[in-house]
């Protein structure tokens, strides 16, 4: 009989991709993650996931396993917190326009289904979140701020640009292309840092997944941090040789209680034991 606890432990393995985020999603050892696995290993008779340095893959077993128990357990958790009658607990949560979530999503499911009375709930602007997923630069005034990686620039292009095939560009090659600008946070817009004197742009985007489709879609080039470039699979993110594009640092911000920083050190995999 399949029990409901490493079930939950293996989708959040399956969702974050190692067996040491799955542990601080829920606030156990990586041992005691590691133990489920193979508990429901040894019941299927067959290897959830292939381990490797770089994380999880999982096996065709790994992936119908998902597909078949993602719903269940969720209906599962939740029913557990209505049966012990426990008070829903809505976190708001803003994301900035230049921040994707997607990369973000699977970590945010580990953790709701983990806490079965917790509710995130989007909000329209980042003075009334709870949470927000920023950039250092761009935190609500008040919050405080857990960092997650610092990446460097690019400039975003189409597959089929006819720059694409390099791998390294000069502010040069670029000049005579028309550029999407990204206005919505400080920073957030490279280009006019070094090239001032370039047309005006063909268009300006709202948040950056517009940024990808109007790039993908052939109307002009980019400046986006580098790990857009596995965003959107029209699009190739390139290095900008010569030029001091700049970097950035994103994270979750916090309001200043002892549960939000909790969450958002949850949310961004800090937590250590």
């Amino acid at each position: 009989m399949l029990e409901l606890t490493p079930l939950r432990y293996f989708l959040s393995a399956y969702e974050t991709g190692t067996f040491s985020q799955a542990a601080r999603v829920n606030d156990v050892s990586q041992p005691t993650v590691s133990a489920a696995i193979q508990k429901l290993e040894t019941h299927f008779g067959a290897p959830l996931f292939q381990r490797a340095k770089a994380g999880l893959t999982p096996t065709p077993l790994g992936d119908q396993l998902y597909r078949d128990a993602a719903a269940s357990v969720a209906q599962l958790s939740a029913l557990e917190g209505r049966i012990r009658q426990r008070p829903r607990h809505s976190v708001r949560v803003y994301c900035f326009p230049d921040v994707l979530l997607g990369s973000f999503a699977p970590i945010m499911q580990s953790v709701a289904r983990k806490s079965a009375d917790l509710e995130f709930a989007f909000t329209a602007s980042p003075d009334d979140s709870d949470l927000s997923y920023t950039a250092q630069t761009c935190v609500p005034k008040g919050h405080g701020f857990v960092p997650i990686l610092t990446e460097t620039y690019g400039v975003a292009m189409g597959r089929s640009h006819p720059l694409a095939a390099r791998d390294v560009l000069g502010i040069e090659d670029l000049m005579d292309h028309p550029v999407i600008h990204r206005p919505y946070c400080p920073n957030a817009d490279r280009f006019d840092l070094f090239a001032p004197d370039h047309p005006l742009p063909s268009a300006q985007a709202v948040h950056d997944q517009q940024v990808l489709d109007l790039v993908a879609a052939g109307l002009g080039i980019a400046f986006v941090p580098m790990s857009h470039g596995t965003a959107h699979s029209g699009v190739v993110v390139r290095q900008v040789q010569g030029q001091e594009i700049g970097q950035r640092t994103i994270g979750i911000s916090h309001r200043k209680t002892v549960f939000a920083a909790d969450l958002a050190a949850q949310l961004a995999g800090t937590v250590t034991r």
